[in-house]
Formats: C-alpha cells, sequence, structure tokens
C-alpha cells in the first residue's frame, strides 16, 4: 500500500500541526477541563503553552509528557520500571511493537512512553479504535499525540480490509524506524483475565508470516496496576450480565470509564519490558493461537504480584505459596477498597456476591502467573 491509503488513519504530519493546535486551544476551556486532574497551575502551563507548538514532538515534549507527568504523580503511588534486558541502549535502539495488556486505553499507552522519552527516546506510535473518537476534537488530539486509527465499524468485509489497512500501517511504521503501541486485545478484560487477541496476531502475520514477525520485533510489556479505578464498573457490568444474560452499555459509560481511568487512583503500577518473542509453531495448532499463547506467558511472567491479590485469593479460599509480605495497612486498604465498591453497587446484589465478583476480577493476574508453573 501506499502512503495515500494511509490518509484517514494516520497520525498528522507536522506540516499539519499549527492548524490543529489552533483549533484544539479554540475547542474547549482547557484550564477547567485539567485543573480537576492535575491541578491550577499546570492546566494554565500546559493550555497557555497549547497554540504555540508547531511540531507533535513540540506537543508531546511541553503539554502531553508534562500533563502525564502530573497525572501519574497525583493518581498513583509510584511508577517502577523493570526490563528483561537491562541494556537500555540496545533494547531501545530500534523500532519495536510494544504489546501489552490492556487496563486503561489512555495510560497504558502513555505509561510506555513517558518511560521512553524519561529515557531519552522517542514515543511510539498508538493504536486506538475509532469507536473512541467520538468528536471532532479528541480525534485532533490523539492524532497530534501520534497516535493513528483502527477502524472498528461496518461489514465484516469492511472489518477485514480496515485490519489488512492497520497491518499495513504498522509495518510502514516500523520499517521507517518508528516503534508502535498496540493493546494486546480489543477492549479491556472486565474479568482481569488478560489474553492475546489471535486474530491481532493473525492481521499483524497476514503478509510475510514468520519474516513479518521478526521484523516487527514484538516485545511485550506487562502492566501491573494496583488497584483498577474502573472495578466498581467492571463488578456490576459482569453481574448484570450473569443475571440477564447480556450488558448493555448506557449512553456516556465509555467516557465515565476513561475519566474514572485518568482520574482516580491507581495506587503502585509497575511495567516490565520484556525482550522479542520468537516466532513459535506447534503441529496441529494454527499459528496465530500457538503465538497468542506465547505473547500471555511472557506478559503474566513479567506481572508484579501485590498484597491485595494474595488477600483477594484467601477472600476466595484459594492457598496462595509465594512470598509477599502483607501488612495491617495492605489489610485495611483492602477492607476499604472492598467496602467501597459494595458501596457503589448498592443493594441490587447480595454483599457477599459482589465482594466475591470483585476478588475474583482482583486475583486474576495472580493466578494467570501462577497457571503458568502446573
Amino acid at each position: 500500500m501506499s502512503n495515500k491509503d494511509f490518509e484517514n488513519i494516520r497520525p498528522y504530519f507536522d506540516s499539519e500541526v499549527p492548524e490543529v493546535v489552533r483549533k484544539l486551544s479554540e475547542a474547549l476551556d482547557w484550564v477547567s477541563l485539567m485543573i480537576p486532574i492535575i491541578g491550577e497551575d499546570n492546566a494554565i502551563e500546559i493550555a497557555e503553552a497549547m497554540p504555540l507548538v508547531e511540531t507533535k514532538e513540540e506537543f508531546q515534549d511541553e503539554l502531553t509528557s508534562p500533563f502525564f507527568e502530573a497525572l501519574i504523580e497525583g493518581t498513583t503511588a509510584g511508577v517502577t520500571v523493570s526490563f528483561e534486558n537491562n541494556d537500555l541502549e540496545d533494547y531501545f535502539s530500534k523500532p519495536i511493537l510494544h504489546l501489552t495488556n490492556h487496563r486503561d486505553i489512555v495510560l497504558d499507552p502513555s505509561l510506555i512512553n513517558v518511560a521512553r522519552m524519561g529515557n531519552g527516546f522517542s514515543a511510539t506510535e498508538v493504536g486506538i479504535g475509532d469507536n473512541l473518537l467520538t468528536q471532532t476534537w479528541v480525534e485532533m488530539l490523539v492524532r497530534i499525540n501520534r497516535c493513528f486509527v483502527v477502524p472498528r465499524s461496518g461489514s465484516v468485509r469492511d472489518k477485514y480490509n480496515s485490519s489488512i489497512l492497520v497491518a499495513s500501517y504498522i509495518r510502514h511504521a516500523i520499517s521507517e524506524g518508528t516503534s508502535v503501541w498496540l493493546a494486546q486485545r480489543e477492549g479491556r478484560a472486565k474479568d482481569g483475565a488478560d489474553s492475546t487477541s489471535p486474530a491481532l496476531i493473525r492481521m499483524l502475520v497476514s503478509k510475510g508470516g514468520e519474516k513479518a514477525w521478526k521484523e516487527l520485533n514484538i516485545c511485550p510489556v506487562s502492566i501491573s496496576y494496583e488497584w483498577d479505578p474502573c472495578d466498581a464498573l467492571k463488578v456490576r457490568e459482569l453481574l448484570v450480565a450473569e443475571r440477564d444474560g447480556s450488558y448493555t452499555k448506557s449512553k456516556g459509560e465509555d467516557e465515565l470509564s476513561m475519566a474514572l481511568g485518568l482520574t482516580e487512583m491507581k495506587g503502585k503500577v509497575h511495567m516490565h519490558f520484556n525482550n522479542a518473542v520468537p516466532w513459535v509453531e506447534k503441529e496441529g495448532e494454527r499459528r496465530e493461537r500457538t503465538l497468542a499463547e506465547k505473547i500471555d506467558e511472557v506478559i503474566f511472567n513479567g506481572y508484579k504480584i501485590f498484597p491485595n491479590q494474595i488477600l483477594a485469593a484467601k477472600h476466595l479460599g484459594i492457598s496462595v505459596d509465594l512470598e509477599v509480605s502483607i501488612t495491617d495497612l495492605d489489610k485495611r486498604e483492602f477492607s476499604e477498597r472492598l467496602n467501597k465498591v459494595v458501596d457503589f453497587i448498592g443493594e441490587e446484589f447480595p454483599r457477599n456476591v459482589v465482594e466475591n465478583k470483585w476478588c475474583q476480577i482482583t486475583v486474576q493476574p495472580l493466578l494467570s502467573q501462577l497457571s503458568l508453573r502446573s
């Protein structure tokens, strides 16, 4: 495919940035919007700088990075990073396709890019579904932040053609020396059980097979959040779906989830950067399923286990043989979080049902890691 084919999904060119930032700066009252998230001083500084930037790199360096650094400082108890390969220069010097487990569409890639930029490397391009681009200013904001659009709607044929287009764009970006971030699946795992979509892998290797896989340099990142800001919403959605057979989102629910994911406390956050996953095949198994399972294994191994996951296992009667220190503070925070979720759900479901569902979600990363030992 030629560059012309990517016109409607690519990030903006630098030549387009001045006009976009002019429109963006006029689209909303950015100071009022950002104050509750990052404070007045940070909000004013970023909003005043917006009309002055001239390139995507300037936008990210002067606006996006300060915003997320303030956000991370205000909504986490600290972010830690580890690498399978401690030679960061070697690790980041080549273009990478970062595949990560999916907790938050905004924060997941932002955490990756804060880590990259904090170590002196450029940000990735980011794949984002067009279902989230509900307003013109949202599309402008993400495309100026080096996001490319992943079309989700249309007929089966439309979706197939879109997957070919997106795969071609990713290969194009990597071949041009640009790293890329993708979630391992469309949509977050409501039950906490992360898994890589074989359809995503099939898309990535649709042309080129093993050669294409190696050229993409696929390095999974394991992202571990101590607390899920959207846990109460997920508990209710799962319980309603079990009771009614399905769940229909109310208007504005996606926007609420995005807002909570940004503004609510995540506790401690850890990212483990894994090495590239080699091509693997199993006789009698479709290659995309084999590769998806291999990525899952790598991501599970990289999880950081938090005390609340051990306590959730204990609440469910699951015996765990792991050396994780649990303090009285950990126990108190666990109880407070559980009570908060129960209060949010109200009387729609019995307390013990809500508690068990929350614990089942919370314990999943631990169970996923332990499954590799069996």
